[in-house]
């Protein structure tokens, strides 16, 4: 790679401290800059239908036959593997719960023989290895098979696409395209630029000739599902691995595992670090470039006649104002567009959901009440009730997860239109002020883009239903057709209250997390106004203070600012030197 990403890394968070023994540098986010570089996370999301090879092939990213191989399928109990000291394996249950199991105990979670429709109620698994692929923050997400039979395991991979850096999507020569892979590939085609797609199993096909033609066509389909080229890796997960665990170079090479291994690294490295290193850098110099300002604005108050200062002072005060009214403004219209976010997306997406829900679900109910009218009115109202209930909160549990990334994705999307709003006008008053007190200065381009990170993802408050189907017992002593027909009817009733009541619950819970991320969206940006102009307000009242004590004071003051401005310029071309290497 063209850049040692680790070194630059360092680098700059040798600068952020540095910066942080630095007086003149206010408001600069310094401690939040440094975690976001220190915590920089890959999220690469593993994509395939069932028996495709993804676990081998994590196996074989890994070296190490971690996770569990079989016959059946995964359950939509999403597995991530990151770095850790140890192998370690930590089960997170729906009610908060955490577990630490065995390696060997592993199936019994995330495997649809040991944990049959997630009866276990197991959220996610998170796996620590100490492998170098993990290194510098990537994590692997292992997602259940899309198209399986089991419709929740797709919505799992539907639900981490979005959050994801890149996605592995794997396929086989030994099975062609399926109508399910298809269909999701055109559904997720707004992510193509980070879909790596391998065509595994060539160890199966000992004809090149057929092999071309197995990637020829792979491909061909690929490209008219994607709308666009695509990039075809042809690897042996299984050759992969073997090669790994027994150290035959001679068998890694058969699986042609490490060309897609060095592309992958390029990509995580090489463009998700370029822009990381080259976001905070930017950041950085913005507010070594306002401190510069601030300092000499002060030298200039601490020899300016006191007539023009005041002139000076007096305009300042009138663009002041200018802002404050801009930033009325501001909270106008982030309230019009976090509106829009809930009558458009949650509202209008939840209606519909609602809808095809529960057109969904009454012929089934109906089916099931005919196959079992024969039971006696307790137990098919029992089987009835229970049915419904599964059944409505596993649709919402697969929609909300769906609907999170897209909610997620539109905040954010308003979120850095609106940061990028207050950054003007931040330089607007940064370039008034240097220009009112003829200092030059470069503010630079902006570099700190607004992330709602994982505080967003949706945390489903899961209690639990407890409501009556039948509201009396005389039901039960009526003749066997008029029972049957009152609790049909009543079963209907309760599923349209059922899907309202989660419905309602799904919908405060979004709007109130959209609620809590504005306010404090809000309250950062509106910040950075109000420390830019108290910072050039308390920059002059700093000299005109000094001028008040005497030359001496005045000759004092001017040395540590000095001083200060030197310490400033070296930190900028320490910067400017990490953005060169950069490029390199």
């Amino acid at each position: 790679m063209g850049f040692n990403y680790k070194q630059l890394k360092d680098d700059l968070i040798s600068c952020i401290d540095d910066m942080l023994g630095i007086e003149n540098i206010p408001g600069c986010p310094c401690e939040e800059l440094r975690e976001k570089l220190s915590s920089n996370v890959f999220n690469l999301v593993i994509l395939g239908q069932f028996k495709r090879g993804k676990t081998t092939l994590i196996n074989a990213l890994l070296g190490a036959e971690i996770l569990p191989t079989g016959v059946v399928p995964l359950t939509s109990i999403p597995t991530i593997i990151e770095h850790g000291e140890a192998l370690r394996i930590k089960v997170f249950f729906e009610d908060g719960r955490v577990k630490e199991i065995r390696p060997e105990n592993l199936h019994l979670y995330v495997t649809e023989k040991g944990n049959p429709r997630n009866e276990k109620n197991v959220r996610e698994v998170i796996i620590t290895y100490p492998s170098g692929y993990l290194k510098d923050g990537v994590r692997l997400i292992d997602t259940p098979g899309v198209g399986s039979v089991y419709q929740h395991n797709t919505d799992v991979a539907y639900m981490y696409l979005p959050r994801s850096d890149a996605a592995i999507f794997m396929l086989s020569v030994d099975q062609p395209v399926s109508q399910s892979e298809t269909e999701f590939l055109r559904d997720v085609r707004e992510y193509a630029d980070r879909i790596f797609f391998l065509l595994n199993k060539i160890d199966y096909v000992r004809d090149r000739h057929e092999l071309n033609e197995s990637i020829d066509f792979t491909k061909r389909t690929l490209m008219e599902c994607m709308g666009s080229d695509i990039r075809l890796f042809p690897v042996s997960a299984r050759l992969g691995l073997e090669g790994k665990l027994s150290g035959s170079e001679e068998t890694i090479e058969r699986s042609a595992l490490p060309y897609f291994e060095d592309a992958l690294n390029r990509f995580l490295m090489e463009e998700k670090a370029r822009v990381l290193i080259h976001s905070v850098s930017n950041t950085l110099n913005r507010y070594l470039s306002q401190a510069l300002l601030e300092i000499e604005l002060e030298m200039r108050s601490l020899s300016t006649p006191v007539e023009e200062l005041n002139r000076k002072i007096d305009l300042f005060k009138r663009k002041k104002d200018e802002v404050m009214r801009q930033k009325r403004e501001f909270d106008i219209l982030l309230d019009g567009e976090i509106k829009n976010i809930i009558d458009e997306a949650i509202d209008g997406d939840l209606s519909r959901f609602k809808e095809e829900l529960t057109d969904r679900l009454l012929p089934e109910v109906e089916r099931l009440f005919n196959e079992n009218k024969g039971l006696s009115g307790r137990r098919l109202n029992k089987l009835l009730e229970e049915y419904v209930i599964d059944e409505v909160k596993n649709a919402y549990n697969n929609w909300r997860g769906r609907e999170d990334g897209k909610i997620s994705a539109l905040f954010e999307q308003v979120c850095n239109r609106f940061a990028q709003r207050i950054d003007r006008i931040v330089d607007e008053i940064l370039r008034f002020s240097s220009e009112l007190f003829s200092i030059p200065i470069e503010i630079g381009s902006i570099g700190e883009v607004w992330s709602t990170g994982s505080g967003f993802y949706y945390k489903f408050k899961d209690e639990p239903v407890s409501l009556e189907l039948l509201r009396s017992s005389l039901v039960f002593a009526l003749p066997g057709f008029i029972s049957n027909r009152m609790i049909i009817r009543k079963i209907r009733e309760f599923l349209h209250e059922m899907i309202d009541k989660q419905g309602g619950r799904v919908r405060f819970d979004f709007l109130e997390r959209l609620q809590r991320g504005k306010l404090d969206f809000r309250w950062k940006m509106l910040q950075r106004i109000e420390a830019t102009i108290e910072g050039i307000e308390s920059a002059i009242h700093k000299g005109i203070k000094e001028r008040s004590r005497g030359e001496v004071a005045v000759d004092q003051r001017k040395r540590s600012c000095l001083e200060a401005i030197n310490r400033i310029n070296a930190l900028r071309e320490r910067i400017m030197g990490i953005q060169e290497r950069l490029k390199g």
